[in-house]
């Protein structure tokens, strides 16, 4: 007996696991199916079940909270007197209560078969569920809030503190005040749970739970990433003559955050966020002036037709992935133009009559991309400024640019 009841203890914990690791939309279709049960609508009925907020939990009233939830956003954090969390569905924020007494009474007045014992036994321990996954993922918003305020009050990721899941299942587990202390907080849990969540923040961005459990790496990562956001505005005002080496980004993260850090610890995390080192790490000056630019679309014949405007405008070819080596630098660039019909000019590299043979070969053998700023008079002029500043940058033309736009005109 005692073997049986271990067992069914075991597959219990693994069935609760499984459904802690269940995304967003697999949650909501298991609730609906829940609540749409004939014995629950009549136990809901009779009170014996009784679906109430989690304590603090709000729920959005906004049209758009339902297509939030069904991508993985669960929340959205409010900054008023203190923060508050508004859930966006309902069945994020409900906790299913159980009138035992009740519930005794209407097992003793009715005799139940063995069927109906066993599918009053399963609608329990499915709103058990339910119940677990909503508390805990209601303290682990909660603990994250409490925790992180200055990031929530700033947006600045260097406001994220250092934490981890067993951090803070610890900080859940010792607040005794908490009206759900009795629910299990393990750094186990809080990672199967958080997994596929996450929140929008009072600044409207969307950021992952995962992403507030940030060790060391993470930290100098960050902080490597806000040292080179300042290096490129100071390299763009004049400030700055040219991109630190990570030797210099050892020290300045010594200096500026306390971090005892190797360079080559500095160039691990470079890397990893895809940045180059200082000698490729330049074009600040030439990038500046694509702020306006559009996003960059594929450069195929479909895409141009989709996304090219019919008007005048300069434009900009370049290589989707690695750049390539100029005199000073890397860069993706392999094309400046311009003309009056912008759509027309692109898709007339595209044809076989194109006289640019090395336009033609780079978007037959390479993946390619197009971006454009709609110029209404003096395109031109723009593509010659934009031509002599890449120049200046990078120390030659762009590869496929045989001629000056000067030489070559419109």
């Amino acid at each position: 007996m005692m073997g049986e009841r271990k067992q069914n203890e075991i597959v219990g914990k693994i069935i609760l696991a499984n459904f802690l690791e269940y995304g967003v939309g697999r949650f909501i279709t298991f609730i609906s199916k829940v609540e749409g049960l004939p014995l629950y609508k009549r136990l809901t009925q009779e009170n014996i079940i009784i679906p109430k907020p989690l304590p603090g939990a709000k729920v959005l009233r906004q049209e758009n909270a339902t297509a939030l939830a069904k991508v993985g956003v669960i929340a959205r954090v409010k900054k008023g007197a203190n923060f508050s969390i508004h859930y966006t569905q309902r069945k994020f924020s409900i906790e299913y209560q159980i009138n035992d007494g009740k519930l005794r009474r209407r097992m003793d007045n009715l005799k139940l078969t063995e069927e109906e014992k066993k599918n009053l036994s399963g609608l329990l321990s499915k709103l058990r569920r339910i119940n677990t996954r909503n508390m805990l993922v209601h303290e682990i918003l909660k603990g994250i809030v409490e925790y992180q305020r200055d990031y929530f009050e700033s947006n600045s990721e260097l406001d994220l503190k250092p934490l981890t899941m067993a951090e803070l299942a610890r900080s859940i587990s010792n607040f005794k005040e908490s009206s759900h202390s009795s629910v299990l907080v393990d750094a186990s849990r809080i990672s199967r749970v958080v997994r596929r969540l996450s929140v929008i923040i009072p600044q409207g961005e969307e950021v992952s739970l995962s992403s507030f459990f940030a060790g060391r790496k993470d930290m100098v990562k960050r902080y490597i990433k806000a040292i080179l956001n300042e290096e490129r505005t100071d390299i763009c005002n004049g400030r700055l003559k040219r991109p630190y080496t990570d030797e210099e980004l050892r020290h300045r993260l010594n200096e500026g955050y306390g971090l005892l850090i190797t360079r080559r610890e500095v160039a691990y995390c470079r890397q990893d966020l895809g940045i180059l080192p200082y000698s490729k790490r330049n074009g600040y000056v030439y990038r500046s002036l694509l702020v306006n630019f559009s996003k960059i679309y594929p450069f195929t014949a479909t895409s141009v037709r989709n996304n090219a405007p019919i008007c005048p405008g300069v434009y900009e070819l370049c290589l989707d992935g690695n750049g390539i080596e100029y005199p000073i630098g890397w860069c993706q660039v392999f094309y400046i133009g311009s003309g009056k019909n912008l759509r027309k000019r692109l898709l007339s590299h595209l044809s076989s009559s194109s006289k640019n043979g090395g336009i033609r070969r780079f978007a037959d053998e390479r993946s390619c991309g197009f971006r454009y700023l709609r110029v209404s008079q003096g395109w031109d002029q723009e593509e010659e400024r934009l031509y002599n500043l890449f120049i200046s940058t990078y120390g030659g033309s762009p590869l496929c640019n045989r001629v000056s736009p000067k030489r070559s005109g419109v």
